[in-house]
């Protein structure tokens, strides 16, 4: 390929060349199409749908932030409605698209879209130029492990260039994901994209019209935000100022955090000896360094993100919820839902300040999609999808989008719905309690051979995590959870189903526990024998499963020894 970039003819304008992956409704094989045509016939197509989950969510997110800056809403409740049930004014779309046509273009001379214009590769003896490789976090940046590095595959294959679709795509996720890490260009160490760990929520309707709409929270107090291709064309010396003067840059409101530019970035187009456009070669350096944090009201809240609260309520600060990597989200899910109780509140008693206990904030996109259904008048099941980077020290080691099917009773009874979620799964997590402390006991009397003797404390632990029952155990909950989330609109049943399915599993785990510990009639012995210590008598490990089963059944807090032992527990 030749190097230099051929001007005209490198042109690719993402209104209208195709480069969005989209499934049909009804079935057929993946597509591509432009931000123009993906917005103006969205009921035609189920979902953007990306191999990978991170472009998908990056896609969904710039689809929303063109929407919202096209129309400037919805300015009420009532206008979201009317687009989700008869479809967005088209015409004032259309205008948008043409008055903002040029700034769409991937490798526009002046203003290409999404990049920094002058960052040319021969800037400062070429120290930015990047293999196009730095862009996408699974396919070898320099913040992944040697599992994703495509760099550090056997024989160190890797792709040498891409389409201008792939790198579009790659530009986008890039910007949404990419994390912090040394880099010495402008800076020494770039900042995380503004929400490049957080588990990002987003509701999914039946067709992506739908899911456009129910992502898309009333906008009016936003009219001064601006979206990446309304600003004035980043240039080097604007970005170098601000890391000369130490500046930051708050986000003006939701288009703004959806397009921030977390990197400067300049795709550099070669034309090969047949013509076709490719991508291998591109400028990279630093971005704007982002001031906005997630924690706040209004655009200092990212709609897509959830506010867990503190351990202690007298500190103010809400901190974004994150994927884990020891467990799935579903343990967490009521988090993620409207919460009827109430938040935080001070009361002065005694000339003393005190504080209640709160409960976190949920996604501004899933409350607007409740929302918004009650006014449409159209209650129905609503997807949720829940996508996050998964990494450690900076590093990437994995990605995962988990989906969950929410009834009817969201939308009716939100409240009722939130309600019966959250006790179902803190009822699961007192048994899990109950199972720890239980085998940490059954542990202690294994080691100790009945109270022959003392053993450390480290052992005691060591044997008990050793034990495969308390992971079984959560495995096996996650599709009866499933279960009971599209059941909850006849609650009941439901939940008693819930229960049996609790108590099942638990003892199931108890069972493999206690193979685990060792076969035999002793360890049998230890863990149904009662054992006075002290002149107390202490109830056998089989016994604290039991009071936490039972209190599971009669949906009360278990005894309040099954809670000393279960603090004792690592």
């Amino acid at each position: 390929m030749n190097s230099p970039p051929a001007a005209p003819a490198s042109r690719f304008n993402l209104l209208h060349e195709p480069w969005i992956p989209v499934r049909p409704v009804g079935g057929g094989p993946v597509r591509e199409v432009g931000l123009r045509e993906l917005l103006l016939n969205a009921r035609d197509f189920g979902r953007i749908d990306d191999p990978s989950p991170l472009v998908t969510a990056a896609l969904l997110r710039l689809s929303l932030a063109l929407l919202h800056r096209a129309l400037l809403g919805p300015e009420r409740i009532e206008d979201a409605a009317d687009w989700f049930l008869h479809g967005f004014p088209t015409e004032r779309l259309g205008t948008y698209f043409d008055q903002w046509e040029d700034s769409f273009d991937l490798f526009h001379p002046d203003k290409p879209f999404w990049q920094v214009r002058d960052l040319t590769l021969d800037l400062d003896g070429g120290r930015y130029r990047s293999h196009w490789t730095r862009l996408g976090t699974e396919v070898g940046s320099a913040n992944t492990s040697p599992l994703f590095n495509a760099a550090a595959r056997p024989g160190g294959e890797r792709r040498d260039s891409l389409s201008p679709a792939e790198a579009a795509r790659r530009l986008v996720e890039g910007q949404t994901f990419l994390l912090r890490g040394t880099i010495q260009r402008f800076t020494l160490s770039a900042r995380d994209a503004p929400v490049a760990t957080f588990a990002l929520s987003a509701a999914q309707g039946r067709d992506l019209h739908e899911t456009l709409c129910l992502n898309l929270p009333v906008y009016a107090a936003q009219l001064n935000d601006r979206a990446v291709w309304e600003r004035e064309p980043l240039s080097v010396q604007f970005v170098r100022e601000f890391y000369d003067d130490k500046a930051t840059e708050l986000p003006l409101g939701w288009a703004d955090r959806y397009t921030w530019p977390s990197r400067s970035v300049r795709l550099v187009p070669e034309v090969g000896d047949g013509g076709e456009v490719r991508v291998t070669s591109i400028g990279f350096a630093a971005g704007l360094p982002f001031a906005g944090a997630p924690e706040g009201e209004g655009s200092a809240l990212d709609p897509m993100v959830t506010l867990r609260p503190p351990a202690d309520p007298k500190k103010p600060e809400f901190f974004p919820l994150k994927l884990r990597r020891e467990q799935l989200l579903w343990r967490d899910l009521s988090a993620l839902l409207p919460d009827p109780h109430l938040e935080r509140a001070a009361v002065v008693k005694d000339g003393q300040v005190k504080f209640s206990a709160r409960t976190g904030r949920e996604p501004t996109v899933l409350q607007h999609a409740h929302d918004l259904l009650q006014a449409a008048g159209q209650p129905q099941d609503v997807g949720v999808s829940v996508t996050g980077l998964l990494s450690k020290d900076a590093k990437a080691f994995a990605y995962r989008q988990e989906t969950y099917t929410l009834p009817e009773a969201f939308v009716t009874d939100s409240g009722g719905f939130s309600d019966n979620v959250y006790n179902a799964l803190n009822g699961a997590k007192g048994v899990a309690d109950g199972l720890r402390g239980a085998t940490r006991k059954l542990a202690a009397e294994v080691l100790s051979r009945g109270g022959e003797r003392d053993p450390h404390k480290d052992d005691v632990s060591d044997l008990a995590q050793t034990l495969p029952g308390l992971e079984a155990y959560w495995a096996a909950l996650e599709q009866p959870f499933r279960v009971l989330l599209t059941d909850l609109d006849t609650p009941g049943p439901a939940l008693e189903a819930w229960r049996g399915a609790v108590e099942r599993e638990a003892r199931r785990a108890w069972t493999l526990n206690l193979r685990g510990a060792g076969a035999g009639g002793a360890v049998h012995g230890y863990a149904y024998r009662p054992r006075r210590v002290e002149g107390r008598l202490q109830p056998s490990p089989q016994q604290v499963l039991e009071r936490a089963l039972s209190a599971l059944r009669s949906g009360t807090t278990p005894p309040q020894d099954t809670a000393a032992e279960q603090e004792a527990t690592p």
